[in-house]
């Protein structure tokens, strides 16, 4: 059994120090600029707090017919580089259906 703190763990495997960063991003009806392209983001977690359902994808193509739905009301959508490759460093962008709303965002960064 390995006897370590998971800040530990995680500061071996990443060769650092991490943090988690959230924030509170208003997502309009037209494209959104969630998250910023970073090669230090091992993962992130986005929920979608408001009361309509969302699209997100890695260009500013997004849209109902081109990303991927994150539903209303606590629709979650989550990325780690383990289970996801590269994409996990991809800049990000969403849309809202019908009205402006608030997704809940945390980046997993290396700093």
């Amino acid at each position: 059994m390995i006897d370590m703190a998971v800040r530990e763990l995680i500061r071996e495997r990443f060769k650092g120090p991490t943090k988690p960063v959230p924030r509170d991003v208003t997502v309009a009806t037209t494209v959104t600029d969630i998250m910023a392209n970073n090669p230090d983001r091992f993962g992130w977690q986005i929920v979608n707090l408001s009361a309509n359902r969302g699209f997100l994808g890695f260009d500013r193509q997004v849209s109902e017919t081109h990303g991927t739905p994150i539903e209303a009301s606590g629709g979650v959508v989550s990325v780690t580089w383990e289970e996801d490759g590269e994409t996990t460093t991809y800049a990000v962008f969403g849309i809202n259906q019908v009205a402006a709303g608030t997704w809940y965002v945390v980046e997993q960064v290396r700093f």
